[in-house]
């Protein structure tokens, strides 16, 4: 009787490490097939993920060249800067102008919360924390991104969060002809149109890397732009292995603590998980510190959208198509194509002052490289369970057990 206790109870345990092995399982591909089914690529022919998009003459004829000033295309992301700043270079001087850019917000403790070159998955976790606090921020969206996670970013805008155009490619703006930077703004909006039934009025230029060139065709194009009086430089972790994310940390305490006759505008990205982990960590200390988090249409108080109403999205969605006969098709290709392999690093000098909290490193005016194409988006973590799931296992072990009697 002993023996056979034994081996029943062998037996037992086994059936339900069987069974527990098929819950798990079971319960992992359901989450992932659901999650995979919401993460559908946006219908229709797009151009190649991450690579300059091609040029639209139509596009390019929305302006009057006689209204854009003649800046001199950079040759290269790192080319030296004039020896006088004609055309009022923020990249080179930090300069900014009045009637087309905003930096800070002007109220006293009101922190405009943004976050660059999403939508990702790595966005999930940080929207979940987000509206769970009831927390709105800004999310500057790359197209490229856009037309893979089309539901993130409509979460996004459907829990209230605003966003804004940070182009296609993620190119250094002021290295681009006219035309290529009209491509790289309406390919990006036609994406979010599409997605979400929005055409934002914000824009972001990569690396903050704008002049008066590229100033006058978003204000040609109807685009106000958002650059940031505080920057996190959570991008230097992208590629350089020494950087301490608590140093984001560190500095924000120390922002937030600092007598400020204005409010201001922050920097930091959802691309990878460690940045977007950082966001949940800066909200919460802007939030004990008593700053009103808003996007920052709200703090500047400017519309976010052109459209008064948001556009219903249907089927495939009409903005897809390249009626268009100056683009050639041949350089589109379907959301569902494979991403070809992403642009190569492109530095840029920093301007932008920041304070370091004790023993942080210093990285002010910081030349340093950023490439948001290259790196890999982390998996994501399947942690709850699901209940049908779960009763199967639940009603497949007790009839083990019952047969056995």
């Amino acid at each position: 009787m002993f023996i056979r206790l034994r081996h029943f109870q062998s037996y037992k345990i086994s059936v339900a490490g069987r069974w527990l092995l098929f819950f798990l399982i079971a319960s992992t591909n359901l989450k992932q097939s659901n999650f995979a089914k919401a993460q559908a690529p946006l219908p229709g022919k797009w151009p190649t993920p991450d690579v300059a998009p091609p040029t639209k003459k139509s596009w390019t004829n929305l302006i009057n060249k006689s209204e854009i000033a003649k800046a001199p295309i950079r040759a290269s992301p790192d080319a030296a800067c004039p020896a006088t700043d004609t055309f009022c270079d923020w990249t080179c001087t930090g300069c900014t102008r009045e009637n087309s850019d905003f930096t800070k917000c002007p109220e006293q403790k009101v922190w405009g919360l943004t976050f660059d070159d999403g939508p990702t998955l790595n966005t999930i976790p940080l929207l979940d924390y987000l509206d769970a606090n009831n927390i709105k921020a800004t999310f500057f969206v790359v197209g490229s991104r856009v037309i893979k996670y089309p539901d993130i970013l409509k979460r996004a805008v459907d829990s209230g969060h605003e966003i804004g155009i940070h182009t296609w490619s993620h190119p250094a703006l002021t290295t681009q002809t006219n035309a290529q930077i009209i491509a790289e703004i309406k390919w990006t909006e036609k994406a979010i149109k599409a997605a979400v039934g929005l055409t934002p009025k914000l824009m972001r230029p990569p690396y903050g890397d704008i002049d008066d060139r590229v100033r006058n065709i978003m204000t040609a194009l109807g685009y106000k732009i958002a650059i940031w009086d505080r920057d996190t430089f959570d991008w230097l972790s992208f590629d350089d292995p020494t950087f301490q994310m608590d140093w984001v940390t560190g500095n924000v305490t120390k922002w937030v603590n600092e007598p400020s006759p204005n409010g201001h505008i922050s920097l930091e990205h959802d691309l990878e998980q460690e940045t977007a982990e950082q966001g949940k960590k800066v909200a919460e200390i802007l939030q004990n510190a008593g700053w009103d988090i808003q996007p920052i249409s709200v703090c500047v108080n400017i519309d976010p959208y052109k459209e008064k109403e948001k556009v219903e999205v249907i089927g495939s969605m009409q903005a897809a198509e390249t009626s268009d006969n100056a683009t050639d098709s041949s350089n589109l290709t379907s959301s569902n194509s494979k991403s070809s392999k992403p642009n190569n690093t492109t530095s840029k000098n920093q301007v932008s002052a920041v304070s370091n909290v004790s023993n942080a490193k210093n990285i002010a005016n910081t030349t340093s490289s950023k490439n948001d194409a290259k790196k890999s988006i982390a998996n994501e973590k399947f942690s709850s369970l699901n209940p049908l799931v779960f009763f199967i296992f639940l009603c497949g072990v007790i009839s083990s057990f019952i047969f056995q009697l």
